[in-house]
């Protein structure tokens, strides 16, 4: 992923979101997890872009923080599998719009990533210009368009 620092989360949210990406995304066989992955930072460039996202994060983040506390005296991070997706599962019925945001943003991260891609035995490259056949589109729509001729100011 990506050396950028951080633009939303700070280093502690980091840890948080790392633990709770490798239980959505769990490492399989050779397939890392989402947070091993770095799918963290992808995250964190993603919210910290909008204002929404960054108000529901972080009621998010406080909400899984809040729960573990809760039901196990500890941090999330230092929980096990199952007490995490205890945990995760409360959240997700608390703050549903959170969990949504959370579970489409990693796996946007985690299958967009070339080494996944990879894995999965797909091309690391946009689909464009090889790729998908586009069919020819009805161009004679234009023509009313063309007739019209210039209808701007060279500058």
């Amino acid at each position: 992923m990506s050396t950028e620092k951080a633009s939303f989360l700070i280093d502690e949210q980091l840890v948080l979101v790392t633990s709770i990406l490798d239980r959505i995304v769990p490492p399989e066989g050779k397939k890392p997890g989402a947070g091993q992955l770095g799918v963290a930072e992808y995250l964190d460039r993603v919210v910290g872009a909008s204002a929404r996202l960054k108000k529901l994060f972080t009621r998010g983040l406080a909400q899984v923080e809040i729960t573990s506390h809760g039901q196990h005296s500890r941090e999330f991070a230092d929980l096990s599998a199952e007490q995490r997706d205890a945990v995760l599962s409360e959240v997700e019925s608390a703050e549903p719009e959170f969990f949504e945001a959370l579970v489409r943003q990693t796996y946007n991260g985690y299958y967009t990533d070339s080494s996944v891609l990879e894995q999965l035995g797909l091309e690391a490259r946009p689909p464009q210009p090889r790729g998908y056949d586009v069919p020819a589109g009805d161009l004679s729509l234009l023509e009313n368009v063309k007739k019209r001729g210039k209808v701007y100011r060279d500058v």
